[in-house]
């Protein structure tokens, strides 16, 4: 097995969390690789594997995402030319994910209550809403509310009624983002990738 070392960021970015990570090889034979990351005496603290074959890379980081492409034999190609070193493409990248699809997405909280939030600002500068609407929609919404899930938000919003006012249709109101696993495994992947790179060009030179 070989270790190779990674440096330490010097940014807040989310490649810190990897901070003090060690690549270890554990195979190597063209574009079949098995590589582990983590940091020495940290008991597997933020550890990943990146596991590829041709047309296909798997990344194992608390979550499992499974890449494939048929045009891209080395998938360490793709994900290099599709983002520059250190930060990430998820909304190309997911569209090649075969299996974990699943986790991909899901219901934010924090996009759920500034849509909210957003959505009372306006109407009360246009002048469509009653006072003390603010007051309301924190007490009926956000600390009465079961809004810890899509289902519970969107029932919140549905059945709110204040002096005549209410949030109108919601079909078109979208609260899913990037989950926090898939964003994690897309830094994973790309610091992974940048730190192999850095090894084989340091062992070229």
């Amino acid at each position: 097995m070989v270790s190779i070392s990674s440096s330490t960021p010097n940014d807040t970015s989310p490649a810190a969390r990897f901070a003090g990570h060690q690549a270890t090889v554990l195979m190597e034979d063209g574009l079949y690789r098995h590589l582990r990351f983590e940091t020495p005496g940290k008991r597997g603290a933020y550890a990943f594997e990146l596991i590829t074959w041709p047309y296909n890379l798997v990344v194992k980081a608390g979550w499992t995402f499974h890449f494939d492409i048929d045009a891209t034999p080395d998938m360490f190609v793709l994900f290099r030319n599709t983002a520059f070193s250190g930060e990430i493409n998820p909304g190309y990248w997911q569209e090649k994910v075969r299996a974990g699809r699943d986790e991909i997405e899901g219901f934010d909280p924090d996009l759920f209550e500034r849509q909210v939030k957003q959505y009372v600002v306006h109407s009360i500068r246009d002048g469509e809403a009653p006072r003390g609407i603010g007051a309301e929609v924190t007490r009926e919404i956000f600390e009465m509310g079961d809004i810890d899930h899509e289902y519970g938000a969107r029932a919140a919003l549905e059945d709110f009624r204040y002096d005549g006012w209410d949030f109108g249709d919601l079909s078109e109101w979208d609260f899913r983002d990037y989950t926090p696993g898939f964003l994690h495994c897309c830094h994973a992947i790309r610091h992974g990738i940048d730190v192999y790179d850095a090894a084989r060009k340091a062992v070229a030179a």
